[in-house]
């Protein structure tokens, strides 16, 4: 099933227009907004495990569905980092491997989904699917709990979750390209 408006899908693409929302949040300078911001990474975070568990009950999951989901994520995560790095939470380094990441990735798999070798999803995919949303959560739970409005939290702990999500970010990328490299030089 490949139709567009499939509940699934609408998950989806409810995820990809949770991106701006939060990223207007995380850069209003109330504690609320935090609060407000945490809410929706939850609901983001229930949201991507939701779709995909929908989809395989439904057996409507395609490759429609991996787009949008794989989109929508992308969305998502670059406008929580991109609060982030807003706050002065996130060097602007450490935001453009995120970014790269989130737009590299999905070109290589067209890429090499054109040259007739598809790339499944991979490991370090599923390591950036944990880590990111882990880091996201946090840096709002200590933003909220241990430090005054405007600041990132535990500096300690949100150096290492950033970090982590940026070596997730590197490993995925470095993962997929190399794949689509080494298999573009096995078809010459």
């Amino acid at each position: 099933m490949n139709r567009l408006a499939t509940t699934p899908h609408m998950i989806s693409l409810g995820r990809a227009l949770l991106g701006p929302i939060v990223l207007i949040f995380l850069t209003t300078e109330a504690y609320w907004a935090l609060a407000v911001s945490l809410v929706i990474v939850v609901i983001a975070v229930a949201s991507d495990f939701f779709d995909g568990y929908l989809a395989r009950q439904q057996d409507s999951a395609g490759e429609l569905g991996r787009y949008i989901d794989g989109a929508s994520d992308a969305i998502f995560n670059i406008g929580v980092f991109l609060g982030f790095l807003a706050n002065g939470w996130l060097p602007a380094s450490w935001f453009l491997m995120i970014y790269v990441a989130e737009i590299v990735v999905p070109y290589t798999g067209a890429f090499a989904k054109q040259i007739g070798h598809p790339i499944d999803i991979r490991w370090s995919a599923r390591l950036k699917t944990v880590v990111h949303p882990a880091t996201q959560l946090i840096m709002l739970v200590t933003a909220l709990t241990l430090a005054e409005p405007g600041s990132a939290g535990d500096p300690i702990l949100g150096i290492a979750a950033l970090g982590a999500a940026v070596v997730a970010s590197f490993i995925y990328v470095s993962d997929h390209v190399f794949l689509a490299i080494w298999r573009t030089t096995q078809l010459a």
